[in-house]
């Protein structure tokens, strides 16, 4: 972790030099063509299309690789705290045929995205995640899904059948702790909760909720900052597994 911090603390600073010395030099080049009244010439031209051309394939990629970055890091070392063989892609996806074959959502059309792949194991119980994007049918009208697919896979447990929709646990006949555990993944969520449980599966659509946060480039970079848990979503679903868990005979 220690090394993480401090990797991280030095590509911050490059970014934030080269950050600051795009922004001089187009200070310097709008204060020259002010002066020399070139801005309407050719000159003019070449100079902001030379400007466009560092921001595009230096200055942008360089923050957005910083970015990024954080991001793995903080779900490496707090979201993913419990997890051996973390494996984190920015650009990879969960499979659409895994995500709609959960039932919890009825799709509308072959269109899916999806970003922000993590999978891992605690001991035998394998995690995947992602964030994901797809059309779906709601209230009889097209609607979208915009949030994150969580699923739990846990060879030799036998999950009770559960089901919950568009967070919806009125009819739900569980044990109290289980309960205060889901109702408290709904509360979580600034849209809608789906869960479905059975076999060796735990399966979550977590509408709202994303696994590509929001990242301040600007932020301090310490232990402390990169510890904070910004998806406590999956420390809760794992310890509903174990609690939901049961062992086939």
């Amino acid at each position: 972790m220690t090394e993480a911090v401090q990797a991280l603390k030095r590509q911050r600073v490059r970014m934030i030099l080269v950050n600051l010395a795009y922004f001089l030099v187009l200070l310097l080049l709008g204060v020259l063509l002010f002066l020399k009244n070139a801005a309407a010439g050719a000159a003019g031209y070449l100079l902001a299309a030379a400007c466009l051309t560092g921001y595009l394939l230096l200055v942008r990629p360089m923050s957005k690789r910083y970015v990024n970055a954080v991001r793995a890091t903080v779900l490496r070392y707090a979201v993913c705290a419990e997890l051996t063989d973390f494996d984190y892609r920015s650009k990879g996806g969960a499979a659409a045929e895994t995500v709609r074959g959960c039932g919890l959502v009825p799709a509308s059309a072959d269109t899916f995205m999806s970003r922000e792949h993590v999978a891992g194991k605690c001991g035998t119980l394998a995690v995947e995640m992602a964030d994901v994007t797809f059309p779906i049918i709601e209230d009889g009208h097209n609607a979208m899904f915009n949030g994150a697919f969580v699923q739990l896979v846990w060879p030799g447990a036998d999950f009770a059948p559960v089901t919950v929709k568009a967070g919806e646990t009125r009819d739900l006949s569980l044990p109290k702790q289980q309960m205060e555990l889901v109702e408290g993944l709904g509360e979580l969520i600034p849209g809608s909760l789906y869960l479905k449980a059975g076999g060796e599966t735990l399966t979550l659509l977590l509408r709202g909720r994303f696994l590509g946060f929001r990242v301040n480039p600007l932020m301090q970079i310490s232990e402390q900052t990169l510890c904070a848990n910004p998806f406590p979503e999956l420390g809760q679903a794992m310890q509903l597994a174990r609690l939901m868990r049961l062992k086939r005979s």
